[in-house]
């Protein structure tokens, strides 16, 4: 029988293996769910009030506008028409919320086997207990989660499986924060080897490696001082030196399908402020003037986030035995972290299946850093490998 993975169902799931037997719930974020069933409740009832009273309540308003009114009022959709509209949004919002309730895995370790129950709100259950010995490694990846325009990176910590129905999360999040430290805890725990997703396929490291320091780490590896002579990158981005400071930056704004995908939003979203404000005097016929307030405002705050995911660009500054990372936005530079050669515990290059990108982690302790996250793979080795020039110097 063929087995297919099914990925994780939370934004946030920790499985604390320090008192054993350990247990805890993969899970949707219930307050999300809250929230989505709480708004697809409200458009329900507001569509179903528009559909059954809104021909009458229409027809008196519009009678009443008219005799008062020099301006000839219109609408975009008929009342009706909009109520349908809410009513299919709130249901939708409605089961959305239901099947993301539903369904959810219970994971429990007892410090030799691995035991799964699988939910699905959709198909069977998928129950089975495994061997810790039969993992091949605990691993680190990315997962890159798309809400409309919103975006965020999911870290989860799993024990990998060759059967991809046993891949077992132990810790997911979207926040970077003490990752790689319980990446590594973990990989200790179960007497496994990191392992993770890179532009090189599925890679191990030693936990011993990863409880050095990347300064003695690439020490070790006594590379030549102009290793990276023969080697030639794009004009996708430049090197810039002045006196004892060197800085990497992207030369201009880098087009995918996200990239795309913000540029239509800008489009969309302006176009229909245009539309709003040139019908201003009739929407202030029908709607009071906060609501009309809140939409000009939702509409420009997309227009506006979305213009800063498309043109938001990475700049790394070496200086003085740090890296330096800014980021630049509406021609601003901000400073985003200082991470100290001393302090570093790798950089790696990871993939992201989901949105088939490649990005540059700088990993600590304490946090994962994610840069150059539209360079092509190629582009990305050069800078790792020009970093570790500069650790090694």
């Amino acid at each position: 029988m063929k087995h297919t993975f099914r990925e994780h169902y939370g934004q946030k799931f920790c499985l604390n293996t320090d008192i054993l037997p350990a247990q805890s719930t993969d899970r949707f974020s219930p307050l999300i769910l809250l929230l989505g069933f709480i708004f697809g409740l409200l458009f329900f009832l507001s569509g179903f009030y528009l559909l059954v009273n809104g021909a009458v309540v229409g027809t008196t308003d519009l009678d009443a506008i008219a005799s008062t009114s020099t301006i000839k009022p219109y609408t975009l959709v008929s009342t009706e028409t909009f109520g349908v509209i809410l009513i299919v949004l709130g249901t939708g919002l409605i089961l959305a919320s239901t099947f993301f309730d539903l369904r959810f895995k219970v994971i429990r370790f007892d410090g030799t086997n691995i035991f799964v129950q699988d939910f699905p709100l959709l198909g069977r259950a998928h129950t089975f207990e495994e061997k810790i010995s039969h993992y091949k490694g605990v691993r680190l990846r990315l997962k890159f989660c798309q809400y409309g325009i919103f975006t965020k990176n999911k870290f989860i910590i799993e024990l990998y499986h060759e059967d991809a129905s046993k891949i077992v999360p132990l810790y997911i999040s979207t926040s970077p924060k003490k990752v790689r430290d319980l990446w590594r805890k973990y990989a200790v725990e179960f007497c496994l080897p990191p392992i993770h997703i890179s532009d090189k396929g599925m890679v191990s490291h030693s936990v011993q490696d990863m409880e050095k320091s990347y300064v003695d780490v690439v020490k070790s590896w006594h590379l030549p001082p102009n290793f990276l002579s023969n080697k030639t990158h794009s004009q996708d981005f430049i090197v810039k030196q002045k006196k004892d400071k060197k800085m990497i930056k992207m030369r201009h704004v880098m087009y995918d399908f996200y990239s795309n995908l913000n540029v239509a939003v800008i489009v969309l979203m302006g176009a229909l402020f245009c539309y709003a404000t040139y019908s201003h005097d009739v929407l202030m016929l029908y709607l009071p003037t906060y609501l009309i307030v809140a939409f000009y405002s939702v509409l420009i705050a997309l227009v506006i986030y979305a213009y800063i995911n498309l043109t938001v660009r990475d700049v790394l500054l070496i200086h003085n035995g740090k890296i330096i990372v800014f980021r630049k936005i509406l021609g601003i530079s901000y400073q985003d972290v200082i991470i100290p050669f001393v302090k570093l515990k790798g950089i790696d290059i990871s993939y992201t299946p989901t949105t088939d990108r490649y990005a540059i982690n700088l990993l600590t302790d304490k946090n994962v850093v994610i840069v150059f996250n539209k360079l092509h793979v190629d582009d990305l080795r050069w800078i790792r490998g020009f970093l570790v020039g500069e650790i090694t110097q």
